[in-house]
Protein backbone atom coordinates (compact mmCIF):
# COMPACT_ATOMS: atom_id res chain seq x y z
CA UNK A 1 0.00 0.00 0.00
CA UNK A 2 1.24 2.85 -1.04
CA UNK A 3 2.44 5.57 2.09
CA UNK A 4 0.65 8.49 2.67
CA UNK A 5 3.31 11.15 4.62
CA UNK A 6 6.66 10.62 5.55
CA UNK A 7 7.63 9.12 8.75
CA UNK A 8 7.71 11.17 11.57
CA UNK A 9 10.70 11.76 14.28
CA UNK A 10 10.76 13.90 17.63
CA UNK A 11 13.58 14.66 19.62
CA UNK A 12 16.68 15.95 18.55
CA UNK A 13 18.40 14.16 15.01
CA UNK A 14 21.24 12.08 15.45
CA UNK A 15 23.50 13.98 13.98
CA UNK A 16 23.56 16.08 16.29
CA UNK A 17 23.82 13.30 18.82
CA UNK A 18 26.57 11.68 17.04
CA UNK A 19 28.26 15.08 16.59
CA UNK A 20 28.77 15.05 20.50
CA UNK A 21 29.53 11.47 21.26
CA UNK A 22 32.07 11.33 18.37
CA UNK A 23 33.94 14.44 19.59
CA UNK A 24 33.88 13.35 23.43
CA UNK A 25 35.71 9.78 22.48
CA UNK A 26 37.86 11.44 19.40
CA UNK A 27 38.85 14.97 20.10
CA UNK A 28 41.35 15.32 17.52
CA UNK A 29 38.37 14.67 14.88
CA UNK A 30 37.98 18.92 15.62
CA UNK A 31 41.48 19.39 13.94
CA UNK A 32 39.78 18.17 10.24
CA UNK A 33 37.67 21.17 10.85
CA UNK A 34 39.04 23.76 8.32
CA UNK A 35 38.94 24.73 4.77
CA UNK A 36 40.56 23.52 0.98
CA UNK A 37 41.70 26.28 -0.80
CA UNK A 38 42.77 23.47 -3.55
CA UNK A 39 39.25 23.07 -4.35
CA UNK A 40 39.27 26.00 -6.52
CA UNK A 41 41.72 24.33 -8.96
CA UNK A 42 39.08 21.79 -9.24
CA UNK A 43 36.52 24.59 -9.98
CA UNK A 44 38.66 25.81 -12.82
CA UNK A 45 39.53 22.86 -13.86
CA UNK A 46 36.13 21.36 -14.34
CA UNK A 47 34.36 24.65 -16.05
CA UNK A 48 37.67 24.38 -18.25
CA UNK A 49 36.63 20.78 -19.08
CA UNK A 50 33.18 21.74 -19.64
CA UNK A 51 33.83 24.57 -21.76
CA UNK A 52 36.31 22.96 -24.09
CA UNK A 53 33.78 19.92 -24.58
CA UNK A 54 30.77 22.40 -25.33
CA UNK A 55 33.41 24.30 -27.82
CA UNK A 56 34.12 21.72 -29.70
CA UNK A 57 30.68 20.55 -29.89
CA UNK A 58 29.42 23.45 -30.62
CA UNK A 59 32.29 23.36 -33.83
CA UNK A 60 30.14 20.74 -35.01
CA UNK A 61 26.63 22.68 -34.91
CA UNK A 62 23.22 21.36 -33.50
CA UNK A 63 20.95 20.61 -36.57
CA UNK A 64 23.32 17.55 -37.41
CA UNK A 65 24.51 17.07 -33.99
CA UNK A 66 22.23 17.72 -30.93
CA UNK A 67 22.07 13.71 -30.66
CA UNK A 68 26.27 13.50 -29.96
CA UNK A 69 25.80 16.04 -27.53
CA UNK A 70 23.04 14.14 -25.50
CA UNK A 71 25.61 11.09 -25.33
CA UNK A 72 28.35 13.41 -24.58
CA UNK A 73 26.44 15.10 -21.69
CA UNK A 74 24.93 11.74 -20.26
CA UNK A 75 28.59 9.78 -20.63
CA UNK A 76 31.24 12.61 -19.93
CA UNK A 77 30.13 15.87 -19.60
CA UNK A 78 27.27 14.61 -16.11
CA UNK A 79 30.59 14.11 -14.18
CA UNK A 80 32.36 17.24 -14.02
CA UNK A 81 28.57 19.34 -13.52
CA UNK A 82 28.19 16.76 -10.67
CA UNK A 83 31.62 17.54 -9.23
CA UNK A 84 30.93 21.99 -9.78
CA UNK A 85 27.76 21.16 -7.30
CA UNK A 86 30.34 19.61 -4.44
CA UNK A 87 32.28 23.02 -5.08
CA UNK A 88 29.24 25.15 -4.73
CA UNK A 89 28.14 23.00 -1.80
CA UNK A 90 31.45 23.04 0.36
CA UNK A 91 31.93 27.26 -0.94
CA UNK A 92 28.15 27.06 0.69
CA UNK A 93 29.73 26.00 3.55
CA UNK A 94 32.30 28.22 3.74
CA UNK A 95 34.85 25.63 3.53
CA UNK A 96 37.07 26.46 0.48
CA UNK A 97 38.20 29.78 1.24
CA UNK A 98 38.34 32.15 5.05
CA UNK A 99 36.43 35.03 2.73
CA UNK A 100 33.24 34.72 2.59
CA UNK A 101 33.12 37.17 -0.31
CA UNK A 102 35.69 34.60 -2.61
CA UNK A 103 33.31 31.78 -1.84
CA UNK A 104 30.66 33.29 -2.80
CA UNK A 105 32.71 34.24 -5.84
CA UNK A 106 33.16 30.54 -6.01
CA UNK A 107 29.61 29.56 -5.93
CA UNK A 108 29.13 31.71 -9.02
CA UNK A 109 31.69 30.64 -11.32
CA UNK A 110 30.65 27.00 -10.56
CA UNK A 111 27.59 27.81 -11.92
CA UNK A 112 28.91 28.90 -15.83
CA UNK A 113 28.37 25.18 -17.12
CA UNK A 114 24.99 24.65 -16.02
CA UNK A 115 23.64 27.28 -17.85
CA UNK A 116 20.94 27.91 -15.26
CA UNK A 117 21.53 30.29 -12.42
CA UNK A 118 20.50 28.07 -9.59
CA UNK A 119 24.14 28.03 -7.78
CA UNK A 120 23.09 30.92 -4.98
CA UNK A 121 19.83 29.80 -4.92
CA UNK A 122 20.61 25.88 -3.57
CA UNK A 123 23.49 28.98 -1.38
CA UNK A 124 20.40 30.15 0.10
CA UNK A 125 18.35 27.51 1.29
CA UNK A 126 20.86 24.85 1.80
CA UNK A 127 22.25 25.83 5.55
CA UNK A 128 18.32 25.88 6.90
CA UNK A 129 18.74 22.08 5.42
CA UNK A 130 21.00 21.46 7.94
CA UNK A 131 19.83 23.48 10.57
CA UNK A 132 16.20 22.26 10.56
CA UNK A 133 16.66 18.91 8.48
CA UNK A 134 13.65 16.98 8.19
CA UNK A 135 11.58 19.84 9.02
CA UNK A 136 8.32 20.72 6.34
CA UNK A 137 8.38 24.20 6.82
CA UNK A 138 12.04 24.75 6.28
CA UNK A 139 13.67 22.14 4.49
CA UNK A 140 13.35 21.92 1.31
CA UNK A 141 15.10 18.81 0.44
CA UNK A 142 11.37 17.41 1.33
CA UNK A 143 9.04 17.14 -1.95
CA UNK A 144 5.76 18.81 -1.08
CA UNK A 145 3.22 17.07 -0.34
CA UNK A 146 1.33 17.63 -3.68
CA UNK A 147 4.59 16.67 -5.57
CA UNK A 148 5.27 13.33 -3.37
CA UNK A 149 0.91 12.72 -3.91
CA UNK A 150 1.41 13.27 -7.76
CA UNK A 151 4.76 11.19 -8.12
CA UNK A 152 3.49 8.28 -5.95
CA UNK A 153 5.50 5.08 -6.36
CA UNK A 154 4.53 4.85 -10.14
CA UNK A 155 7.89 4.00 -11.96
CA UNK A 156 7.32 5.68 -14.61
CA UNK A 157 6.17 8.63 -12.77
CA UNK A 158 9.47 8.40 -10.06
CA UNK A 159 11.70 8.37 -13.56
CA UNK A 160 10.32 10.91 -14.89
CA UNK A 161 10.41 12.97 -11.49
CA UNK A 162 14.23 12.66 -11.47
CA UNK A 163 14.85 13.43 -14.94
CA UNK A 164 13.26 17.22 -13.87
CA UNK A 165 14.48 17.29 -10.28
CA UNK A 166 16.14 20.54 -10.72
CA UNK A 167 12.53 22.27 -11.79
CA UNK A 168 10.68 20.22 -8.87
CA UNK A 169 12.84 21.72 -6.39
CA UNK A 170 12.28 25.54 -7.37
CA UNK A 171 8.49 25.18 -6.82
CA UNK A 172 9.61 23.78 -2.76
CA UNK A 173 11.01 27.30 -2.18
CA UNK A 174 6.97 28.84 -2.00
CA UNK A 175 6.72 27.18 1.03
CA UNK A 176 9.81 28.35 3.12
CA UNK A 177 8.15 31.50 4.51
CA UNK A 178 11.17 32.45 6.54
CA UNK A 179 14.09 32.84 3.80
CA UNK A 180 14.09 35.88 1.36
CA UNK A 181 14.88 34.31 -1.93
CA UNK A 182 15.85 37.58 -4.14
CA UNK A 183 18.94 38.47 -2.40
CA UNK A 184 21.57 40.66 -4.30
CA UNK A 185 23.92 38.11 -4.84
CA UNK A 186 20.85 35.76 -6.73
CA UNK A 187 20.58 38.59 -9.06
CA UNK A 188 24.40 38.71 -9.64
CA UNK A 189 24.16 35.22 -10.05
CA UNK A 190 21.25 35.62 -12.69
CA UNK A 191 22.80 38.36 -14.35
CA UNK A 192 26.34 36.76 -14.38
CA UNK A 193 24.95 33.37 -16.06
CA UNK A 194 22.96 35.17 -18.64
CA UNK A 195 26.27 37.02 -19.82
CA UNK A 196 28.50 33.79 -19.90
CA UNK A 197 25.35 31.77 -22.15
CA UNK A 198 25.47 34.89 -24.11
CA UNK A 199 29.45 34.59 -24.51
CA UNK A 200 28.97 30.64 -25.08
CA UNK A 201 26.52 30.71 -27.89
CA UNK A 202 28.40 33.68 -29.44
CA UNK A 203 31.42 32.13 -29.47
CA UNK A 204 30.40 28.42 -29.69
CA UNK A 205 26.92 28.19 -30.83
CA UNK A 206 24.07 26.90 -29.60
CA UNK A 207 24.95 23.13 -29.31
CA UNK A 208 27.66 24.23 -26.42
CA UNK A 209 24.36 25.41 -24.58
CA UNK A 210 22.65 22.47 -25.53
CA UNK A 211 25.54 20.19 -24.38
CA UNK A 212 25.89 22.06 -21.43
CA UNK A 213 22.29 22.29 -20.18
CA UNK A 214 21.61 18.30 -20.75
CA UNK A 215 25.00 17.53 -19.04
CA UNK A 216 23.26 19.67 -16.07
CA UNK A 217 20.13 17.82 -16.24
CA UNK A 218 21.53 14.19 -16.17
CA UNK A 219 24.22 15.70 -13.22
CA UNK A 220 20.86 16.01 -11.50
CA UNK A 221 18.40 13.96 -12.52
CA UNK A 222 18.05 9.95 -14.40
CA UNK A 223 21.72 9.57 -14.28
CA UNK A 224 23.63 7.23 -11.35
CA UNK A 225 24.76 10.52 -10.06
CA UNK A 226 21.48 11.88 -9.75
CA UNK A 227 20.47 8.41 -7.53
CA UNK A 228 23.05 10.80 -4.86
CA UNK A 229 19.78 13.07 -3.48
CA UNK A 230 18.33 9.39 -3.40
CA UNK A 231 20.68 8.46 -1.12
CA UNK A 232 21.21 10.86 1.22
CA UNK A 233 18.15 11.38 2.83
CA UNK A 234 15.49 8.81 0.95
CA UNK A 235 15.00 5.71 3.71
CA UNK A 236 12.91 2.36 4.34
CA UNK A 237 13.97 2.22 7.62
CA UNK A 238 12.45 5.39 9.80
CA UNK A 239 15.17 4.89 12.27
CA UNK A 240 17.83 6.21 9.97
CA UNK A 241 17.36 9.47 7.96
CA UNK A 242 20.69 10.37 6.59
CA UNK A 243 22.75 7.25 4.23
CA UNK A 244 26.10 7.61 3.12
CA UNK A 245 27.26 6.21 -0.28
CA UNK A 246 30.67 4.06 -0.38
CA UNK A 247 31.20 3.48 -3.94
CA UNK A 248 34.19 3.92 -6.72
CA UNK A 249 32.64 7.49 -7.72
CA UNK A 250 33.16 9.17 -4.55
CA UNK A 251 36.52 9.46 -6.05
CA UNK A 252 35.10 11.93 -9.40
CA UNK A 253 32.31 12.98 -6.93
CA UNK A 254 34.61 14.68 -4.12
CA UNK A 255 33.48 12.39 -1.56
CA UNK A 256 29.96 13.72 -1.51
CA UNK A 257 28.34 10.24 -0.42
CA UNK A 258 30.11 10.64 2.58
CA UNK A 259 26.45 12.33 3.71
CA UNK A 260 26.39 10.82 7.29
CA UNK A 261 30.34 12.28 7.71
CA UNK A 262 28.80 15.60 6.34
CA UNK A 263 26.00 15.68 8.24
CA UNK A 264 27.47 14.99 11.77
CA UNK A 265 30.48 17.98 10.74
CA UNK A 266 29.31 19.96 8.27
CA UNK A 267 32.43 21.92 8.64
CA UNK A 268 35.20 19.16 7.63
CA UNK A 269 36.12 19.70 3.81
CA UNK A 270 35.08 16.88 1.19
CA UNK A 271 39.37 15.89 1.02
CA UNK A 272 39.05 14.87 4.92
CA UNK A 273 35.77 13.48 4.89
CA UNK A 274 37.28 9.86 4.89
CA UNK A 275 39.71 10.48 7.58
CA UNK A 276 36.61 11.45 9.50
CA UNK A 277 35.01 7.83 9.02
CA UNK A 278 38.70 6.04 9.56
CA UNK A 279 39.30 7.82 13.05
CA UNK A 280 35.36 7.01 14.10
CA UNK A 281 34.63 3.68 12.42
CA UNK A 282 32.43 2.38 15.67
CA UNK A 283 29.84 5.42 15.06
CA UNK A 284 29.77 4.72 10.89
CA UNK A 285 30.36 1.01 10.41
CA UNK A 286 27.44 -0.14 12.02
CA UNK A 287 24.86 2.36 9.70
CA UNK A 288 23.78 1.02 7.02
CA UNK A 289 24.62 2.68 3.92
CA UNK A 290 24.59 2.48 -0.43
CA UNK A 291 27.27 0.55 -2.44
CA UNK A 292 26.18 1.84 -5.72
CA UNK A 293 24.37 4.87 -7.09
CA UNK A 294 23.33 3.17 -10.05
CA UNK A 295 21.83 -0.40 -8.61
CA UNK A 296 19.66 2.73 -6.05
CA UNK A 297 18.47 4.41 -9.25
CA UNK A 298 16.62 1.23 -10.17
CA UNK A 299 15.53 0.37 -7.13
CA UNK A 300 14.03 3.87 -6.33
CA UNK A 301 12.28 3.45 -9.45
CA UNK A 302 10.98 0.16 -9.03
CA UNK A 303 10.64 -1.00 -6.17
CA UNK A 304 7.19 0.32 -5.03
CA UNK A 305 8.01 1.04 -1.07
CA UNK A 306 9.77 3.95 -2.27
CA UNK A 307 7.83 7.03 -3.03
CA UNK A 308 8.77 10.59 -1.82
CA UNK A 309 7.19 10.02 1.00
CA UNK A 310 10.01 7.60 2.21
CA UNK A 311 11.86 10.37 4.51
CA UNK A 312 11.55 10.87 7.88
CA UNK A 313 10.26 14.29 9.10
CA UNK A 314 10.60 16.51 12.18
CA UNK A 315 7.09 16.62 14.08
Amino acid sequence: METQDFHLRTGAHSHQVRCKEILDKHPEVAELIGRNPWTFAYLAGFVGVQLAIAAWLGGLGFENYWWLALIVAYVIGAFPNHSLYVVIHDATHNMIFKSRLLNRICVILSDIPNVVPGAMGFSTYHMRHHSHLGDYENDTDLATHWEAKLIGNVWWRKALWMLLFPFFQIFRTERIKAITTWKPWMFVNIAFIIATDFAIYYFFGFNALFYLFFSMIFALGLHPLGARWIQEHYTLNANQETYSYYGPLNKLALNIGYHNEHHDFPSIPWNKLPELKRIAPEFYDNLEYHPSWTKLMFTFIFDKDYSLYSRVRKN
